[in-house]
């Protein structure tokens, strides 16, 4: 049997259009997609349905590692025991830093941007701890991310202020911490994030309050910072402005590079630690090389 089914190209397509939204979502998403792939269609060339899906994101990191680990792993072990247990990690990993996040919440103001599951979900922990605080969230234009955060932390009872993406430095007024998601740790303990995530870090280390990244060590990138940013996403313009006049030409960026000097500690499984010792450890597990899961 040739090509892939149906359902498969439904997922590429998904993932292209934002449909499945999330760094850690897009990851999972393609590991439940290989793992059914593997299961459905025997001798399917994996490697090369794996492409097609890294190809939707570039800038994945953690999809491209989990991917990985699964094919070195599935002929081995099994497709969906490989599937049961990177999606097992990634649950217990997420556990794991929304504990340890939770615990540098205090009472105050906290500001984020854009969506991150991982951020929302260490506010909802410090929530449950009983910790007295309001977010204020950017909402990420064009496509307003920010709106899912407001929407879910609100949900929960926590207080939320949203603005638009220009009242940054306004909205930091106040506040005691950052706290940012990340699509990729990079090698020199710098981290791409929604655009304006740079901004937001910058405008916070000049007025010295804390910057966190939250985020998943799945999602290390490793090859060189140049590397990564040789594939930031530029989206659609019309997402900007679908009507833009004759002459008037429309940049979307979608991501950013934080720099390592404006962030304080990430949070990820392995803990809180400045960014260079994270990324030192990490490379010491290097997990999704590990053909036999014993690193994982």
């Amino acid at each position: 049997m040739t090509g892939t089914p149906r359902w498969f190209d439904t997922l590429v397509k998904d993932i292209v259009a934002l449909r499945v939204q999330g760094a850690e979502n897009v990851a999972r998403e393609a590991v439940r997609g290989i793992a059914r792939l593997a299961d459905e269609r025997p001798g399917t060339d994996l490697k090369k349905a794996a492409g097609r899906l890294i190809a939707t994101r570039p800038t994945e990191p953690m999809m491209r590692n989990a991917l990985a680990y699964f094919l070195a792993n599935a002929d081995e072990r099994g497709a969906a025991r490989v599937r049961d247990h990177l999606l097992a990690q990634f649950d217990a990993g997420d556990r794991l830093i929304a504990a340890y996040a939770a615990g540098l919440v205090k009472d105050g103001c906290y500001a984020t941007h854009c969506h991150s599951s991982t951020v929302v979900d260490a506010f909802l922990e410090a929530k449950r701890r009983g910790r007295g605080f309001t977010v204020r969230n950017t909402e990420t234009r064009p496509r307003f991310q920010g709106r899912i955060t407001a929407s879910g932390l609100a949900a929960a009872g926590i207080p939320v202020i949203h603005a638009v993406d220009a009242a940054m430095r306004t909205e930091l007024d106040g506040c005691v911490a950052v706290f940012l998601g990340a699509d990729a740790l990079l090698r020199d303990g710098s981290v791409a994030n929604k655009i304006g995530s740079g901004l937001l870090a910058e405008l916070a280390f000049s007025r010295r309050i804390p910057v966190y990244i939250l985020a998943s060590s799945w999602k290390y990138d490793e090859r060189p910072p140049s590397g990564y940013e040789a594939t930031l996403e530029h989206r659609s313009p019309s997402e900007v402005w679908p009507d833009a006049p004759k002459g008037v030409s429309v940049r979307n960026i979608a991501f950013e590079i934080v720099d390592a000097r404006h962030i304080t500690a990430f949070v990820t499984e392995l803990g809180i630690r400045e960014p260079q010792s994270t990324i030192a450890e990490i490379e010491r597990r290097r997990r999704w090389r590990a053909v036999d899961g014993r690193n994982a």
